[in-house]
């Protein structure tokens, strides 16, 4: 945290003659100031990327067993369960027969038409964990 009882401090060092201790001083305010900088950048990327999970989690449904992902207007899925469970990934099933199939983790499921989604889908991580 930086101290702002410096800032008085290296001014009286100028004001009295002392210039070298009010280099030093200000070299501890400049470091401080970029350990500072340093927290801050850090405590952004962890705000955003619990942003990101609680956003995640708000869209984020299960249905037939399998995890399915609400963005916007469209439904995405379904996603592997087991590779959810475990590990927080999201991948995304695909059609092989009257199976679902993790090309990650390689389980396969016996899904409905509709669990599927349709059509044939390829693999897709999305890094949310």
């Amino acid at each position: 945290m930086l101290d702002y009882r410096l800032f008085k401090q290296i001014d009286d060092c100028f004001a009295s003659g002392h210039a070298d201790k009010a280099r030093r001083l200000l070299m501890e305010v400049q470091s401080r100031s970029i350990a500072l900088r340093d927290e801050m950048n850090m405590l952004h990327i962890r705000l955003k990327t619990l942003e990101d999970a609680l956003q995640l989690a708000r869209n984020l449904f299960n249905r037939d067993g399998f995890y399915w992902l609400k963005t916007g207007d469209v439904t995405q899925g379904p996603f592997c369960p087991r590779c959810y469970e475990d590990e927080g990934a999201l991948i995304r099933l695909e059609r092989t027969g009257s199976k679902l199939h993790c090309p990650y983790c390689h389980a396969s499921f016996i899904g409905s038409a509709r669990a599927a989604g349709g059509g044939a889908h390829h693999a897709h991580i999305l890094p949310f964990v």
